[in-house]
């Protein structure tokens, strides 16, 4: 109901949302004030409050700049269904900076976006899945304006799962759709193979810029290893994708 947390009705809809006029109902101003934005775009209640000004303190002066840059375009960016694909360590930041977008362009531009953790969803599907509305979760998730799918790779991944997931991107692909995703796995199009150890051991991640970083990889830590190497290419075809560096931050405020 609108209103107040203390559950007072509203003295100018009396509590209803609406008010009545010779032209017509409209919504009352009280729905607005309690508008949340991050419930409305599904966000994980822990990021309600996550905002584009914090990002100063979670990402690089280049990740920054590049990820300010495609905001900044971001109307040609949804034209041509171009979306951001965050890769890096656990704890870095992936799914604040991510929902911290998904508010900022619902503020700016009123486009509609929706935050699937894609664990949550493997369970959901399971759920719906004995009366049949599964299909219409899917393909509900594949006309959404935006749609982020956080923490990608660390689901437990059926053979079934992992084709939903696969023909969801592929679908979004084609519709050209814009699509953020979050992932602690490397796609192989981040990695220099060449420069890796018998064991592994010290695969190099290149960035853009081509500047390479020692991060301890094994095969098992590709994105390609989870979905194949022709989802992967489609992620980056379309998306920009972002490496974010540093430090587990979850694990600095209970380490002391």
């Amino acid at each position: 109901m609108p209103f107040s947390e203390e559950k007072n009705t509203c003295p100018l809809c009396g509590g209803s949302g609406f008010i009545i006029t010779d032209r017509g109902a409209r919504k009352c101003e009280c729905v607005y004030k309690n508008f949340n934005v991050g419930k409305y775009l599904n966000l994980p209640k822990r990021f309600w409050n996550a905002n584009l000004r914090n990002l100063g303190r979670i990402l690089d002066k280049e990740t920054l700049r590049r990820l300010f840059a495609y905001l900044k375009d971001f109307p040609e960016m949804f034209k041509e269904g171009l979306g951001l694909l965050l890769v890096g360590e656990p704890g870095v930041g992936k799914t604040y900076t991510v929902a911290a977008i998904l508010k900022y362009l619902y503020t700016k531009y009123k486009v509609r976006g929706f935050f699937v953790d894609t664990k949550e969803l493997s369970l959901k599907l399971r759920e719906s899945f004995n009366d049949g509305q599964h299909t219409k979760l899917v393909e509900n998730l594949a006309k959404v304006p935006i749609l982020v799918l956080d923490d990608l790779g660390n689901e437990v991944l059926t053979d079934w799962y992992r084709e939903i997931l696969v023909g969801l991107i592929s679908k979004r692909y084609n519709e050209k759709r814009v699509t953020f995703v979050t992932t602690n796995y490397y796609p192989s199009y981040l990695v220099n193979l060449e420069e890796e150890t018998p064991d592994m051991g010290g695969v190099k991640v290149v960035n853009k810029k081509k500047k390479v970083i020692e991060t301890p990889l094994s095969r098992e830590n590709l994105l390609d290893s989870r979905f194949g190497s022709h989802m992967v290419s489609r992620l980056g075809e379309m998306s920009i994708t972002l490496l974010l560096r540093g430090k587990d931050l979850r694990m600095e405020r209970v380490v002391i």
